[in-house]
């Protein structure tokens, strides 16, 4: 849950940029341009990504099927990486397309860190659903006759 509001914050927050069309005007560096994620092209699948994980891990917490909630956590997880290594890449913005991004800002680097924290929390809860399902499965199916 923590990674996920990590990369709702970052979804708001400057993550790539250009500097404008690159000419130098009379001694000053040429103008730059910043995108976020939720004003990108791509915005829709980075926030139902980031509300996947999000219903995701509130679910595992509340015990609902431990070791699948946990699976599927770790799958939508290596989504959330693949996003933020490909997004600055492929960038689409007001009918533009926009190229590798001269800059990474900051919004990156904590979404980034939001998705690599969900993917360690998605390891331990596929971890902590394998464990719990291999416990129940040891439990004897009707009492012992004394």
């Amino acid at each position: 849950m923590l990674a996920a509001a990590i990369m709702f914050v970052a979804t708001f927050l400057p993550y790539i940029g250009w500097y404008g069309d690159g000419l130098l005007a009379a001694d000053r560096y040429p103008n730059q341009v910043t995108a976020t994620l939720i004003t990108g092209s791509d915005a829709w699948l980075v926030l139902g990504t980031v509300g996947t994980l999000a219903v995701i891990a509130v679910c595992h917490v509340a015990g609902f099927r431990r070791r699948v909630t946990g699976f599927l956590a770790l799958a939508v997880s290596l989504v959330a990486v693949g996003l933020a290594l490909k997004l600055p890449g492929t960038w689409l913005q007001d009918g533009v397309t926009y190229g590798t991004p001269y800059l990474v800002d900051p919004g990156f680097y904590v979404f980034l860190g939001g998705a690599l924290t969900a993917l360690v929390g998605a390891l331990f809860m596929a971890a902590i659903g394998v464990t719990n399902s291999q416990k129940t499965a040891r439990r004897p199916m009707s009492p012992s006759l004394p």
